[in-house]
């Protein structure tokens, strides 16, 4: 059989195909990832808070770079260009002729279809006299001639032609290569080469190499390497750190350090400024001759995190550069201390990291999210409060913004009486951001027909449902303004229909008054017996019959507050004794604190009812208790299960459900909590589970081995936020151990056939045995 034969293209026809086809390749994922689009400013000024925090954070987003414009504009430039080009190239190739014509011998002779062999030969005669090479014809052509004679009249010709298109038979397949000709010629060959030997064994083997050197320098979490070693080191001699402590390894980082990281910047400036702030700052632990952290830029690096979370202004803005990169850098070094801490829990170590290192390792992402020290108070994380705002809170014994979220909204407001309507706004913005969570803990061991049985060595799963509200309900505030706008109302009629019936006395008494003559004396009124004169009493006012009295607002005797309620501890709010505060108050002040004694009753009770009912929903609002149900329930519990590990390993969920108010942070920042369990009397660590996809409601799953010991056994599951300080959860959990059930006998049940052969053989044995009981009597 013939070879195969390769041929380029000669014109170049073939090779507009191939640049058409991979030009449209690239070029629509690239229109789509190159269209230019300009920030949506609208977004941020419709909503969000207007601290000077956040109007920073906010200005940054909105403006526009310089660079950014133009690189747009160049955007849209080069996509203009490319697509053009792409039309002219899908043009040109539809405009391209086909060259390939089919062999057709009727053509080359001149003849019609129908033609007979006489005519044939008669034809290729004439054609022979003039194309003839001895007679001066062309030899390509007289070939062609002849062939074309051939393929009519020869009947071999003929059966070739029929078959295979060409009357010489079959030839050697022909593949065309869509690259020109002049690639493989000796003028421009030897170019190509160069060009395939530069890019494939040079330049692409160099960039393969450097990727991966700089990649084996980090981590999955983009954490260097070093650094991670660096914490194993410091977390092994120093097992229980506290904050301070933490925060001067995590300045330790090599992500600091110029040498590993070139996006670190020195300055000379540095040596100047970076001292000034120092002494500022307190327990900064800068004469430590400790290793790693004694270097420069370890030092300038907790000087920029003390002077964040003290929020100390800066004196250049190059240091406030450095300070937030470095802060946005801390919540990733956090996360990666916080792994190896876990990882050496693990081992059996004699200095394993205590709890209180984990705890005051969770404790470093709200503070670097708040720009706050533990000592700080919870309040100064919500907009426009200062030191005087917050010795009036704790003067009423509101300490944290849990409790002022529970005040109600005139009391808040007559608390925060200092700023402004806006300002005030803008606390309410940030309460409604803030979470509160409901926490509901279920022990079970999946795989098992009793799942809520746990035995000694069983996998125990401990569910935990977290459920999300906002801290504070707009929609309460708001049926709490519209009572407090008609119980206003309402006092203010009141006081008008007071006004106008004293008005009306006034001018009753002046026209008794002006009906007495001049020359008239006023009549003296004669003393009583047994007693000096006495002055004439004031007239007292009207009796009220008509007139329903309502309740005064809390808005107009904000006295009463001060003295008729008090928050406890547990932030609910109680009134106080009568008895204990009679000599303060005055009989008016007295009979409307009774008033709203009765009112903050009347709503304990509310809630109470409204807590009892849902109670009593959740427990008589159960599934039915037949066998045929909980079969069904199993058999649907376990498909959940299924289903909900094949969504988490099939789909992601975002982390971007609920945005944090942070105005120090340079940084957007989301909700994320951490979950972990600890045993209640030993306080040894059990597991720990992150939940950084908490939108409304989540069910975590906490897996870990039953205790060797049958009996009761305590446990706490703590929930710990990581934007907010100080909204951590708490739960105990209870689980009951029983002793480890035997294994199940296995009974194997006989069919009929095996029965049959049984019987048999039991037949089989008795003869036998009664024979060889014959022989031994003979």
């Amino acid at each position: 059989m013939p070879r195969a034969q390769f041929e380029y293209d000669e014109i170049g026809n073939t090779f507009y195909y191939v640049i058409v086809s991979f030009f449209a390749v690239l070029l629509l994922p690239l229109t789509h990832f190159l269209w230019p689009s300009l920030p949506k400013r609208i977004e941020y000024l419709k909503r969000g808070c207007r601290c000077e925090g956040d109007l920073q954070k906010r200005y940054k987003k909105e403006q526009i770079k310089p660079w950014e414009k133009a690189k747009c504009v160049i955007k849209g430039i080069i996509l203009i260009i490319l697509w053009i080009l792409f039309l002219l190239l899908a043009y040109k190739v539809s405009q391209l002729e086909q060259q390939y014509e089919e062999y057709d011998p009727y053509k080359i002779l001149g003849i019609d279809i129908d033609s007979d062999v006489t005519e044939i030969k008669k034809k290729y005669r004439e054609l022979s006299k003039t194309h003839h090479p001895d007679k001066g014809g062309d030899p390509v052509t007289f070939d062609a001639i002849v062939k074309a004679y051939k393929a009519l009249t020869d009947e071999e010709s003929r059966e070739n032609w029929r078959l295979y298109g060409n009357p010489d038979g079959p030839k050697a397949t022909t593949f065309g290569i869509a690259l020109p000709k002049w690639i493989v010629s000796e003028q421009y060959g030897n170019w190509v080469l160069a060009l395939y030997t530069l890019v494939f064994m040079i330049v692409l083997p160099v960039g393969v190499g450097m990727w991966w050197y700089n990649s084996i320098k980090y981590s999955a979490d983009k954490v260097l390497l070093e650094t991670s070693r660096l914490y194993g080191h410091f977390l092994q001699k120093t097992p229980n750190m506290q904050i301070n402590r933490i925060i001067m390894v995590l300045a330790g980082s090599f992500e600091f350090c110029k040498k590993l990281n070139t996006e670190i910047v020195e300055r000379e400036s540095d040596d100047k400024e970076i001292p000034i702030v120092m002494r500022e700052l307190k327990n900064l632990g800068e004469k430590r001759k400790e290793q790693i952290l004694s270097l420069p830029w370890s030092i300038k690096a907790r000087t920029l995190l003390h002077a964040y979370l003290t929020r100390i202004t800066l004196p250049s803005e190059h240091l406030m550069t450095d300070q937030n990169y470095m802060v946005n850098k801390s919540l990733i070094l956090t996360e990666e201390f916080l792994r190896i801490l876990l990882q050496l829990m693990q081992w059996p170590m004699q200095r394993t990291p205590t709890i209180d290192c984990l705890e005051n390792s969770l404790r470093i992402f709200p503070m670097m999210v708040q720009a706050l020290w533990p000592r700080n108070s919870n309040l100064l994380q919500l907009p426009h409060l200062a030191e005087r705002n917050l010795a009036i809170l704790k003067r009423y014994r509101v300490n944290t913004c849990q409790d002022l979220a529970k005040l109600n909204e005139s009391k808040r407001r007559s608390l925060l009486n200092t700023i402004t309507s806006d300002q005030y706004e803008d606390v309410i913005y940030v309460l409604s951001m803030m979470p509160r969570l409901e926490i509901e803990t279920k022990v079970e061991v999946q795989g098992e027909d009793d799942k809520e049985t746990v035995t000694i060595g069983s996998v125990v799963t401990l569910k935990v449902t977290l459920t999300r509200f906002p801290l504070l309900d707009l929609e309460k505030r708001k049926e709490e303004i519209a009572e407090g706008i008609k119980k206003g109302a309402a006092l203010q009629l009141q006081q008008e229909w007071e006004k106008s019936i004293d008005d009306n006395r006034d001018e009753e008494d002046g026209q008794k008054q002006n009906k007495r003559k001049v020359w008239e004396k006023q009549p003296k009124k004669k003393p009583k017996k047994g007693g000096k004169p006495t002055q004439k009493s004031k007239k007292a006012p009207p009796q009220k019959q008509n007139m329903p009295i309502n309740e005064p607002t809390e808005e107009a005797n904000t006295n009463v507050d001060k003295t008729d309620k008090k928050i406890t501890e547990n932030n609910e709010i109680k009134p106080i004794d009568k008895k204990q505060n009679n000599s303060d108050q005055s009989d008016d002040s007295g009979s409307e604190s009774d008033d709203e004694t009765v009112s903050g009753k009347n709503e304990e009770n509310e809630t109470s009812d409204r807590e009892s009912t849902e109670q009593q929903g959740g427990k008589y609002g159960g599934p039915s208790s037949s066998d045929d149900d909980d079969w069904n329930e199993m058999n649907d519990e376990l498909d959940d299960d299924f289903v909900t590990k094949k969504e988490v390993l099939l789909e992601s969920e975002p982390t971007n459900y609920h945005e944090v108010h942070c105005p120090y942070y340079p940084g957007d920042k989301y909700e994320w909590w951490y979950v972990y369990l600890l045993e209640r009397k030993t306080r040894k660590f059990v597991t720990l589970v992150p939940c950084k996809t908490l939108d409304k409601e989540k069910t975590l799953d906490l897996r870990f081995a039953a205790p060797s010991q049958k009996g009761n056994h305590l446990y706490t599951l703590h929930v710990r936020c990581d934007s907010y300080m100080d909204f951590d959860y708490s739960v105990d959990v209870k689980m009951e151990v029983h002793p480890a059930r035997e294994p199940p006998q296995v009974k194997y049940h006989d069919s009929e056939d095996e029965a049959d052969l049984q019987e048999k053989l039991d037949s089989s044995e008795g003869e036998y045995t009664e024979g060889s009981d014959s022989e031994q009597e003979k």
